[in-house]
């Protein structure tokens, strides 16, 4: 072994050169408790394999992974966390595991998956740690065994097992030995100190060595009481004491001793050594009770540091109780009471010098503002209000400087601009003073101001200051321009404002407000100015280039600093537009701002430093711009910069290439050599996982089973939303990590997101994903490899493997069964034919059936019209009663064959849909009271009582007489069929709720039997009946009955008990007519209705015979077309008494005779051979010389559709059979009239005379319009109110009121009034009949027309015109 390692290191260290023991400083930065430390006095420090940085406090333990910290500490109660908040030891042994050591709470391991500790306790001293042992240090070995310094007892873990050893350091320990430390070095041994000595655990003869201090041997060991113990880099073991360090011989002949000798520059800080590392560079690192001593080993020098007052990064406690150095170079001490202390070589930490080094007396900091390097290394510093000083990089030390004048005191100057000239002079430029000339080696100064003479200065606010080529000082002030000064005195002014006859003043073109005055290589002066732009100056020859924003690409007219660069190009710094540079060659401004990397663009002083790199002072930092590679770097206060505005033109580069700039807090100097690039590619690791914006903790029913720093995959149900928290391990300047993310499977491209750690997705499709994160460190170095891990989303139920199972067997299932179908489809395709072809054969047979009733009703309706009518004659003048009564029975029959025949119309249209209401006004109660009597004749036949009664007195209500007289008619004739001799029927009408109805019809017949009462409704549907009763029913009444009452809106309901009779409820909702007013003077018509009045007999009132006509000659001509001759022998005999008739038997001879002998009026059937009746109303009314002629349609068939062609295509009237002979003349006679009275009127108007102009109000055009309508459309069945509104051109509701306004009546109550009136007028005056009188004024029935005679007249026409003839008789007489 080479004889140099056996010296002693006390003298090498003793005959070092003072030098050796540097007092240059390191930047350290801190973490306290402020930054979310526990505790400020930390005990060990480590970093994992993960990259996380532990922190062991008296109050607990901390993670920290460069920006947050975790907390761990013990919680009352929770098995899973630490047994006890005062950390003393960790490490990390090679299989990734962390042991924790606690002071009271025993040993402690971390589980990484669960996020919690397991605990290791043994029940006796003897066999292991107890619950509440005090553990010192932990180490372990290459074989995985963790070796324990418990505060009395050494032991073995094997970590696989969980069994533990115990090792006897002495067979006699001294009772007081304490553990204090122990360590397994590169030859795994294992040496253990204690406060009695240190011990030596060889595991290959397993032998135990002891050494101790012995004063007598120079090599023994320093200090029995052992703090620390580590090796170097080369393998040698070092021994930290409470009494100094020391270092073992290799060769095992004792130890190398080094302590602290008073006075020595090759000193520790102090002897107490509490902790000892050793760095790859060969350097140590002993933390002491006095601060921390780094020892050089290849060198052999000392580095000493401790806390300095005034240094923002010196150490923050002398006290130092651990050490660790990371895989990246960083020196990390735990002290005590000052948190963490970090050095980072990667970190540029810019040295700062607070303002308030610069005053003294309790003033306040003192803002920087100019500097001037001295020849000695020495900088001039000015400052605003506090004056110049001297500063010595090299020592830190700071005086002020002198400067004579008599009007303000030395002390409280305000600089402005300092330079020092080739001849080493000091130019001081002040605010308000003006400009002081200083010499360093005698100390004498000189002072200008502002004055009038030529040598004076034009203004006292200097801003800036150059020197050029030949010696020349240029000085710019504010608001007067530049002052030339040479050999010290002022030989020229360059001023906005120069005086006539001043000799020395020139004209500055640009303003006075100078901030900066640079001499480029061609010797021309560049001025820049504050809202002025920039000037370039020609000294040669005079003249003057101005640069402003509206003739350049300079950026703005407010320059602050301008710097020429070593390649000849001028670098302009603008007042919030950035940084331009001038480009000589193409004489244009380059401009870059901060969407080129600029921090900031407030730009207050430019430098280049000896590398070419420009640099810059911000509003927020420090920026510098490689102009080759046209990047930006910039400085912020994680640098060092201070965390302020910087000041104008405060700036230096020092002749070794240091730069300095000045701010509000003080100023920055750094070396730009010197800054590093930092190289460590940062690691990304999750942090957090959170599930619906809750963190999610590992479990087994949880997405995660292992903590999310350390899960391979997370498992989420369908349509969470999640977010991850990831951090980057760089812990240089951690807030300035970037960040980028993209989730395989759904992002197509990274995310980059700055430095937001934050990555969230919501709405995920079930499958699986891949998220990968990256980052970058503070320098812009990314990682290579990406974190990744594995993100399922889990598909609904629907869309699991056994749903898609459940679907694929479905599918199957379905396409099996369609086969079936498909194959059962062919198999019934055929009998499907069949069928279609039976259903369209059977279609077609309805179709023949419908027009087959249609026809059979049409042909039913002329042999009953020629029953009914000659019947109701021979009535109407038979005498004798036994003839009246056969004749009665006649009638009634041919009524019910009617009834019949229409059922089967009826019929038909419930099958086509056809059915309509055509409601009309009536008085309710004593229309079912004449319906129920025309069966009284019938019931005194069959002796059946027959009764009536009504809870109501009178309703006037709208509804369908025709169908509502068929309903009562048909629940009538069913009560009367199945009713036996001496049995009775009951009618009752009574009121239900509000606006219903009751018709209850009872009768003591059979009854019907329960389950088939709801079948008596059912189309052809009879009953079985007993022998008494012959039911000769069609089986359709009661069908058509129940269309009936549900087209009214109503119900009908049956109840009976079979053998004792059945009860018929009818409900039926009828709206009730408004009350009718007072009788007025006005004529009103009437609604036509349907039902006809009879007698309590069932007769039918006759008409008073027609008058003969008084000759032949005189009378009108007919034509009458029919085809059935029959009926058209009997018409003919009926009218042939007042007409002359002409009969035609189709449409087609009715044409020929209509054109051959012109008739005054036709009458003609509809359906007919040839052409029918349709048809030749519409060749009638095509041609102009038939068009005239009135007509009458008759038809049997009763559907609304036709009646309306045909009184669309121009037929007068329109007559349904069977019909009353009666109704038929009145109509005729009704228009042959008209016919005469309009050519009487146009015939005897043989000149127009102008009528008077007269006045009528608004009401009587509106009365003489209405009565012109009533007059000319009285005896049409198509009067209305609608028609009336239409003629008027008033909407319905406007005519209600206004009728109501004029007359007190409604529209309806006024047409029927006018109609009566009209009628009273022709019964006094004329000899018509009463049926006559009623179908010219319109009604349809004389029935009718009698009962609304008697409402308005209070008698019968009848009784009306008795007592007219009464008057009459009696003025005669």
């Amino acid at each position: 072994m080479p004889k140099y390692i056996y010296t002693p290191l006390f003298f090498i260290l003793t005959f070092l050169h003072a030098a050796s023991a540097q007092t240059a400083h390191i930047n350290f930065t801190a973490l306290s408790s402020k930054d979310g430390l526990l505790s400020n006095s930390v005990n060990a420090i480590i970093k994992d394999q993960y990259g996380l940085m532990w922190f062991a406090t008296d109050d607990g333990l901390n993670k920290f992974d460069g920006t947050n910290f975790t907390v761990y500490r013990h919680i009352p109660g929770d098995t899973g966390s630490l047994r006890a908040n005062e950390i003393l030891a960790l490490h990390e042994d090679k299989a990734g595991n962390l042991w924790i050591g606690t002071s009271g709470g025993g040993l402690s391991r971390y589980d990484r998956k669960k996020d919690i500790f397991i605990h290791y306790a043994a029940s006796t001293p003897e066999s292991g740690p107890l619950p509440n042992a005090v553990i010192r240090s932990i180490c372990s070995d290459d074989a995985g065994m963790v070796w324990i310094a418990q505060y009395e007892r050494l032991f073995r873990l094997d970590p696989a097992s969980g069994s533990i050893f115990r090792l006897d350091l002495a067979g006699a320990r001294p009772a007081s030995m304490i553990l204090t430390c122990v360590l397994v070095d590169s030859r795994q041994r294992v040496w253990t100190g204690t406060n009695t000595g240190l011990y030596l655990y060889d595991r290959t003869s397993g032998s135990i060595k002891c050494f101790r201090h012995d004063e007598r041997l120079p090599q023994s060991l320093i200090s029995n009481d052992v703090r620390a113990i580590a090796e170097d880099r080369d393998g040698n073991i070092w021994i930290g004491t409470m009494a100094g360090l020391c270092t073992y011989r290799q060769d095992g002949a004792g130890f190398n001793i080094h302590h602290r000798l008073s006075g020595a520059t090759s000193a520790l800080s102090s002897n107490e050594i509490a902790c000892i590392v050793a760095d790859e560079k060969g350097d140590l690192w002993v933390g002491t009770a006095e601060g921390l001593s780094i020892i050089h080993l290849p060198s052999q020098t000392i580095t000493n540091h401790v806390p300095r007052q005034g240094h923002a990064y010196s150490l923050t406690s002398k006290t130092i109780r651990c050490a660790y150095i990371d895989q990246q170079s960083i020196y990390w001490l735990g002290t005590f009471r000052g948190g963490i202390n970090k050095y980072d070589p990667n970190l540029n930490l810019f040295d700062i010098k607070p303002g308030r080094a610069f005053t003294t007396g309790g003033r306040p900091p003192a803002i920087i503002s100019a500097f001037a390097e001295d020849g000695n290394g020495s900088v001039f510093v000015g400052t605003e209000e506090n004056g110049l000083f001297r500063f010595n990089p090299r020592t830190e030390q700071i005086s002020p400087v002198t400067l004579q004048s008599p009007a303000v005191q030395s002390a409280h100057l305000t600089i402005l601009a300092l330079l020092r000239s080739r001849n080493n002079k000091l130019y001081a430029g002040t605010y308000a003073n003006g400009l002081f000339i200083l010499d360093p080696a005698t100390g004498s100064s000189r002072h200008l101001e502002q004055g009038a003479g030529a040598g004076d200065l034009s203004a006292n606010d200097i801003f800036c200051m150059k020197e050029d080529r030949k010696g020349r000082i240029w000085i710019g002030t504010n608001g007067q321009g530049i002052n030339l000064l040479q050999d010290e005195k002022v030989v020229k002014r360059f001023t906005p404002y120069p005086r006539p006859g001043a000799k020395n003043e020139t004209l500055l073109p640009i303003n006075g407000y100078i901030r900066a005055i640079e001499e480029d290589a061609e010797g021309n002066i560049w001025i820049g100015t504050h809202g002025g732009g920039m000037a370039v100056y020609n000294p040669e020859n005079g003249e003057w280039k101005i640069y402003t924003q509206s003739n350049s690409r300079l950026p703005s007219d407010k320059v602050q600093a301008l710097l020429p660069d070593s390649h000849g190009n001028m670098w302009v710094g603008t007042y919030g537009e950035g940084l331009s540079m001038f480009d000589k060659k193409l004489r244009s401004f380059i401009n870059f701002s901060e969407k080129d990397g600029l921090q900031n663009t407030t730009i207050y002083h430019v430098l280049e430093d000896l590398n070419g790199l420009i640099w810059v002072s911000t509003n927020t930092g420090i920026s510098s711009f490689d102009p080759v590679k046209k990047k930006f770097r910039n400085f912020t206060y994680h640098n060092g910069v201070q965390n302020n505005n910087f000041v104008h033109a405060s700036g230096i580069r020092l002749s070794g290439g240091e730069l300095m700039f000045g701010g509000l807090d003080g100023f920055n100097y750094f070396d730009p050599a010197l800054l590093t690039v930092n190289r460590n590619v940062p690691v990304v690791l999750l942090t957090d996982l959170k599930v619906s914006n809750k963190s999610v903790a590992a479990g087994d029913d949880a997405p995660i089973k292992e903590h999310i720093s350390v899960a391979s995959e997370i498992r989420l149900a369908y349509k969470q939303n999640f977010s991850l928290g990831f951090v980057a391990l760089n812990y240089t300047i951690p807030k300035q990590n970037h960040y980028a993310y993209r989730l395989e499977g759904f992002d197509k491209d990274w995310n980059y997101t700055g430095t937001v750690n934050t990555a969230s997705y919501t709405n995920l499709d079930p499958g699986e994903y891949t998220f990968h994160v990256k980052a970058g460190n503070n320098d812009g170095v990314w990682s290579t490899k990406d974190t990744v891990i594995k993100i399922y989303v889990l598909p609904p139920f629907w869309r699991t493997i056994y749903a898609y199972i459940f679907y694929i067997a479905a599918a199957g299932g379905l396409l099996l069964y369609s086969r079936h179908r498909g194959i059962t489809r062919l198999r019934k395709k055929f009998l499907l034919e069949q069928e279609r072809e039976e259903a369209k054969r059977i279609q077609e047979l309805d179709r023949q059936k419908i027009k087959f009733l249609t026809n059979l009703s049409h042909d039913f309706r002329t042999p009953i019209s020629l029953i009914m009518g000659p019947v109701d004659q021979l009535i109407a003048g038979e005498k004798a009663d036994n003839r009246l009564e056969k004749l009665g029975m006649v009638k009634r029959n041919a009524r019910r064959l009617l009834n019949l025949v229409n059922q089967l119309l009826d019929f038909r249209k419930m099958e086509e849909h056809e059915l309509q209401l055509q409601l009309s006004e009536g008085e309710w109660v004593s229309f079912v009271k004449e319906v129920t009597d025309s069966f009284r004749d019938f019931a005194e036949k069959k002796h059946i009582r027959l009764k009536f009664s009504s809870r109501l007195h009178k309703l006037d209500a709208l509804f369908d007489h025709d169908k509502m007289e068929r309903i009562l008619f048909n629940l009538l004739s069913n009560a009367f069929k199945f009713t036996l001799e001496d049995g009775s029927v009951i009618v009752e009408l009574q009121e239900a709720d509000q606006q219903w109805v009751c018709i209850k019809i009872t009768d003591t017949g059979i009854g019907i039997p329960r389950e088939r009462q709801q079948q008596v409704f059912d189309r052809f549907y009879q009953a079985t009946t007993t022998a008494a009763i012959l039911n000769q029913g069609t089986g359709i009444g009661l069908s058509i009955t129940r269309e009936f009452v549900r087209l009214h809106g109503g119900t009908i309901g049956v109840e009976s008990e079979e053998g004792k009779g059945a009860v018929f409820f009818v409900r039926i909702p009828l709206m009730p007519v408004p009350a009718k007013a007072p009788q007025q003077t006005f004529r009103q018509a009437g609604v036509p209705a349907s039902t006809e009045m009879t007698e309590p007999s069932g007769r039918q009132v006759a008409p008073a015979p027609a008058e003969a006509p008084a000759a032949t000659a005189d009378m009108p001509l007919v034509l009458l077309v029919e085809d059935n001759e029959d009926f058209r022998i009997y018409l003919k005999d009926n009218l042939c008494g007042s007409c002359k008739v002409i009969e035609a038997a189709d449409g087609k001879e009715g044409w020929q005779k209509a054109l051959a002998l012109h008739p005054e009026l036709i009458v003609s059937d509809i359906s007919m051979p040839q052409m029918d009746g349709i048809s030749l109303l519409q060749k009638l009314k095509a041609d102009k010389r038939t068009s005239h002629i009135p007509v009458i349609l008759l038809t049997a068939l009763a559907n609304e559709e036709q009646q309306i062609a045909g009184l669309e295509t121009g037929a007068n009237d329109y007559i349904t059979k069977p019909f009353n002979s009666d109704v038929l003349y009145a109509k005729i006679r009704n228009l042959l009239q008209l016919n005469h009275t309009l050519k009487n009127t146009y015939s005897r108007q043989v000149r127009v005379l102008a009528p008077e102009a007269e006045i009528e109000s608004a009401g009587e055009k509106l009365m003489n319009k209405i009565a012109g309508y009533l007059e000319d459309n009285l005896a049409s069945s198509q009067l209305s109110v609608e028609s009336l509104s239409k003629e008027v051109g008033m909407s319905r509701s406007s005519l209600y009121s206004r009728l109501l306004e004029l007359t007190g009546q409604t529209p309806v109550e006024y047409i029927r009034s006018y109609r009566l009136e009209r009628a009273a007028a022709l019964m006094e005056k004329s000899e018509m009949t009463i049926a006559e009188i009623a179908y010219l004024v319109g009604f349809s029935t004389p029935n009718y027309f009698a009962k609304s005679f008697k409402s308005k007249f209070n008698m019968l026409p009848s009784e009306f015109i008795a007592s007219m003839k009464k008057s009459d008789a009696g003025s005669h007489n």
